[in-house]
């Protein structure tokens, strides 16, 4: 076992408190900010771990770190924006229960990551992963020519993740921001659409099976749990930004469905006990962990909002002032007939709109479009649009479904 925790490696996991300068920004953009960097950070945490991508590991730990700051910009803005008062407890309390679920999920990335750097590396890689991911995948890039970012997101439907040029890296480049020849690229899509880029660069890569029996149905089960992990992040900042009681339930029914899931993952894995090698086991075994426990923290984000009944009617507004509304709306839909998912998300766009996620009789799924799915009468949509096509989209949704 090779372990890259060098000294000064491990001070970079136990970092002493930082004073947080005050910024003049919007806490919608903070929220923004934390919201994008952690959804980016599983992702690659992810991925760091399967292709053993020990130099994105360390960077991912800076992104903790940035996470951090902007956590801490957001309850120095709360307390100044609401002072020493009744209001600013309130307020203060509300911004306590949002910084320690997010910094949770900060620290369960960072410990994935940690899982990677101590040398507990399984004999599994990320070939394994591209040939069982049913959603999207991460990939990585060498820049052959200079290009703006929104040159290659345009031609193919891929986030950016991050962006390495020599010392210097950017996590979430914008749209214009200039990629110099020889950076390297993560990037995350579909999996065709990534397949397909790869193909394109004449990048090679290699789909690969798992070899000892049942731990594919392992590998599956954790891809799936990772996916899930993903949405359940954003759902749960959807129920925070638009106070959607109905949207906290189905965040609720996840954090069961994916109880379930863990649980029958880990009996699959005790069944091949003695058949892996301990480090497979133990890394398996970790990410689980880590993955629950963001899961955890995202529902505890879905539930802050059920805070309200327990608030003074006087300060209930703060709800929507501590987390400031975004410009989109969220909306479940139970259908009442079959529908052609794709037709669907092809008139939602129009519109800024998409399908996050579908909820049938079996099971909750992640990304409905990766997958050839039949969607009947009782299933559900959960869907995201532009809030200045309110009308357009609910008039839509009214005939489609």
């Amino acid at each position: 076992m090779l372990s890259w925790l060098t000294p000064d490696i491990h001070r970079k996991f136990h970092i002493k408190p930082t004073v947080i300068k005050y910024k003049p920004d919007s806490v919608r953009n903070i929220l923004d900010q934390i919201w994008k960097l952690t959804n980016v950070s599983i992702d690659l945490a992810f991925y760091a771990y399967f292709s053993r991508d020990n130099e994105l590991a360390l960077k991912i730990l800076d992104l903790d770190k940035r996470v951090t700051e902007y956590i801490g910009q957001f309850i120095v803005h709360n307390a100044m924006a609401y002072g020493r008062s009744k209001e600013g407890g309130y307020a203060g309390l509300l911004s306590f229960y949002y910084g320690s679920a997010m910094d949770m999920i900060s620290d369960s990335v960072k410990d994935m990551v940690y899982t990677l750097l101590v040398g507990y590396t399984p004999r599994l890689n990320y070939n394994q992963v591209l040939t069982y991911a049913e959603g999207e995948v991460v990939a990585k890039l060498k820049a052959d020519k200079e290009f703006d970012v929104i040159e290659l997101t345009d031609k193919y439907p891929v986030d950016v993740l991050l962006v390495v040029e020599n010392e210097k890296y950017k996590f979430s480049p914008e749209p214009r921001d200039r990629v110099k020849k020889n950076s390297t690229i993560y990037v995350r899509g579909f999996k065709e659409i990534v397949l397909r880029l790869l193909s394109d660069l004449s990048i090679e890569f290699k789909l690969e099976d798992v070899e000892t029996r049942g731990l594919d149905r392992v590998l599956r089960n954790l891809i799936d749990i990772k996916d899930c992990t993903v949405l359940m992040l954003d759902l749960a900042h959807y129920v925070l930004m638009e106070f959607s009681r109905e949207l906290m339930e189905e965040v609720e029914d996840l954090e069961v469905q994916m109880d379930w899931m863990h649980m029958e993952t880990i009996n699959l894995l005790n069944n091949l006990a003695g058949k892996i090698d301990p480090s497979t086991f133990i890394g398996i075994i970790t990410i689980l962990k880590e993955l629950e426990d963001i899961a955890d923290a995202s529902n505890t984000i879905s539930r802050i909002p059920s805070l309200e009944e327990e608030f003074p009617e006087e300060y209930k507004i703060l709800f929507s002032r501590v987390f400031e509304s975004i410009d989109e709306k969220v909306k479940t839909i139970t259908l009442s007939k079959p529908i052609d998912l794709h037709n669907l998300d092809h008139y939602l766009r129009k519109y800024g709109g998409q399908v996050l996620a579908v909820k049938t009789k079996e099971s909750w799924i992640a990304y409905p479009f990766a997958r050839e799915i039949s969607l009947n009468p009782g299933d559900k949509l959960i869907v995201v649009y532009q809030e200045e096509f309110a009308d357009e989209v609910e008039k839509l949704l009214g005939s489609k479904t």
